[in-house]
């Protein structure tokens, strides 16, 4: 295998300025101490979310408890009101059955005074007493009676219905005047909410002020340091020890393989301002470029070209880099120009 061409090991070392110097020095002896003092770097043993506030809780309760019981709104449809309590009897149809009794009353005695009017004309006629009499008596009394008690049957089935329509439009604005009630209990509640919300929101405000507070006395010492470092980075900027080595070929058209045969970095990796510019008799592509950070261009090939068709006259050097032995190629590389 090819020797190398040649490297070399470049050492840049930036330094603080001189008086800079001292800042560091300062600031890494100050954060020893601090360290070891034990300062900064605690942990927060106060609160860090505020509690619901009054209203606030108070808002909730009256939401969670404020709303519609529906079923004590059924237990209550179920309950007698005042109209119902007033007109039971009419709804229950207790009229239908047993009539009204001073209705009864009232028709017994118009019954009484027709009757009594009949035997008056029968007695002027001198019939009192007869069959025609009795006959006429006994029908007057059978067709008050009917007609007066069915009049007070459709009086009191009647009397049913409102007394029924009634009830249940007593209910029904029963139910309605609670759910109303309800509601603005809920909007009440609603609003409560809201404003506990907005003191809730400043007492939180306040909490993590009062923590801010806390960390920042907690680290003034370290923050003092970091302004003293930041000061002295910012004005010294970086610095330290930086090693770099290069490997590049100090003499790309004289370097001699360990056998004498002549190897010449080739490896594109090691080029720049590559261009092709033909082809040699045997077919390789040729290209002009110069050497990274060399002024000189050259007229010569590229090793991984030389290595798809000629792999015997490629080396693959101890810094990586791709070799060509121009001599068993029989091709010269060449200087263009020189700058």
């Amino acid at each position: 295998m090819g020797k190398k061409g040649g490297s070399q090991t470049q050492t840049t070392e930036n330094k603080p300025p001189a008086w800079a110097a001292p800042l560091f020095q300062k600031s890494a002896s100050e954060a020893m101490d601090l360290y070891n003092s034990g300062k900064g770097g605690n942990v927060y043993q106060g609160q860090t979310v505020a509690d619901l506030g009054a209203n606030t809780q108070s808002g909730i309760g009256s939401v969670m408890n404020g709303g519609a019981d529906y079923g004590a709104l059924k237990q209550q449809a179920g309950q007698p009101t005042s109209a119902q309590s007033n007109l039971q009897d009419y709804a229950s149809g207790k009229y239908l059955k047993e009539g009204n009794p001073y209705y009864r009353e009232r028709l017994n005695n118009e019954i009484s005074s027709a009757n009594d009017l009949i035997q008056s004309q029968f007695a002027g006629s001198g019939r009192y007493g007869s069959g025609a009499n009795t006959d006429v008596l006994g029908k007057n009394t059978t067709n008050m009676l009917l007609q007066g008690l069915e009049s007070d049957y459709n009086r009191a089935m009647d009397n049913q219905f409102k007394a029924v329509g009634a009830i249940d439009a007593a209910n029904a604005q029963s139910i309605q005047s609670q759910l109303g009630v309800d509601a603005a209990q809920l909007g009440r509640g609603q609003a409560q909410i809201g404003a506990g919300q907005l003191q809730d929101k400043n007492a939180q405000d306040k909490l993590q002020a009062d923590y801010a507070k806390w960390q920042a006395e907690d680290m003034k010492d370290w923050t003092r340091l970091g302004l003293l470092q930041s000061a002295a980075a910012g004005s010294a900027g970086n610095y330290g020890t930086n090693v770099q080595t290069v490997n590049q070929p100090s003499n790309p058209l004289g370097a001699l393989g360990a056998v004498g045969s002549l190897f010449m970095k080739s490896d594109a990796r090691l080029k720049e301002n590559i261009e092709h510019t033909g082809a040699y008799e045997n077919g390789l592509p040729m290209y002009e470029f110069n050497y990274m950070g060399e002024p000189t261009r050259f007229r010569g090939l590229m090793a991984h070209d030389v290595a798809d068709k000629y792999p015997d006259a490629v080396v693959l050097e101890d810094d990586g880099y791709l070799a060509v032995n121009y001599d068993a190629l029989g091709i010269n590389m060449e200087v263009v120009a020189h700058v």
